[in-house]
């Protein structure tokens, strides 16, 4: 499907300035051109054969990806496992110490848990058992410790420092990003290709340009203040619903995403920014 209203110059300058931020991800992995192709090849061919029967030539046509690869692909697409990310199995940990009852103290905070149940109150071990994740209790603490989550007491007592999963390096961090980016550019590419008229997910994002160092610095603090808010308060409600829907048995194959980013630059970068920007983009607006 063609993109309304835009032209093929348009599109390859969109893909230019996405693909400059993964270059450096690709480049800091020693990634080279060939398997970046051959992922892309892969996409293209998959997004190809998605909801419709269509043959390799019909295929090879469309995306301009070699007849004998289009063959090689399809197979290897249909023969594929999607691997589970370890991401979300850490995420429900956090969401359960950070709100179920037994896992708080009596004025709401995350109680600092032994690693066996003790004096009545559950351990972390507990914890990984009632987060119903498939991961050993000292996989997670490891984890967990490694993206300085938790704090060990000499005790022993292990305390919570954030709720919120932002994997701070390794693996963990490359499958943060994963599920970062790829779900927001699915809900931007499909309001892009949908036609007028039809619902549109929300994805909106506000910029102001030509601001000072200190009003970049004071925007930034109070959008961290209201976005970790806004998360802190979707996340109570999310695992409240899901507690209920697995109580009650109901149908629970839904997905729900959201998320915020804050992206401040500084004076001395504007000029590496505004190059890359239209006259009309630099207009102060919310869009």
């Amino acid at each position: 499907m063609k993109v309304e209203n835009s032209t093929q110059g348009d599109v390859e300058r969109i893909l230019a300035a996405i693909l400059k931020s993964f270059s450096k991800i690709l480049i800091k992995n020693n990634i080279p051109l060939s398997s970046s192709v051959e992922i892309l090849k892969h996409a293209l061919v998959e997004t190809a054969i998605e909801g419709e029967r269509t043959t390799d030539s019909q295929i090879s046509l469309k995306t301009g990806v070699h007849r004998k690869d289009v063959k090689r692909l399809r197979a290897a697409i249909r023969d594929g496992v999607v691997e589970g990310s370890p991401i979300k199995g850490l995420a429900r940990v956090l969401s359960v110490w950070a709100n179920d009852a037994p896992f708080q103290e009596s004025d709401g905070r995350p109680r600092v848990l032994p690693r066996k149940s003790a004096t009545g109150h559950p351990g972390f071990d507990d914890l990984i058992r009632a987060s119903k994740v498939d991961l050993a209790p000292p996989t997670v603490l490891a984890e967990l410790e490694a993206q300085a989550l938790v704090k060990i007491h000499d005790d022993g007592g292990i305390e919570l420092l954030s709720a919120t999963f932002a994997a701070q390096s390794g693996e963990a961090a490359l499958k943060a990003f994963e599920a970062t980016v790829t779900d927001h550019v699915r809900i931007a590419a499909n309001n892009v290709l949908s036609p007028p008229g039809a619902p549109r997910q929300f994805d909106q994002v506000l910029r102001y340009s030509h601001l000072s160092a200190q009003s970049v610095e004071a925007l930034e603090k109070e959008a961290r203040r209201l976005a970790r808010a806004y998360l802190e308060q979707m996340n109570a409600m999310a695992h409240r619903l899901q507690s209920a829907d697995d109580a009650s048995g109901r149908s629970a194959n839904g997905r729900f995403v959201t998320g915020s980013y804050v992206a401040p630059v500084l004076p001395e970068l504007e000029d590496e920014v505004e190059s890359t920007m239209s006259t009309s983009q630099k207009k102060d607006k919310a869009e």
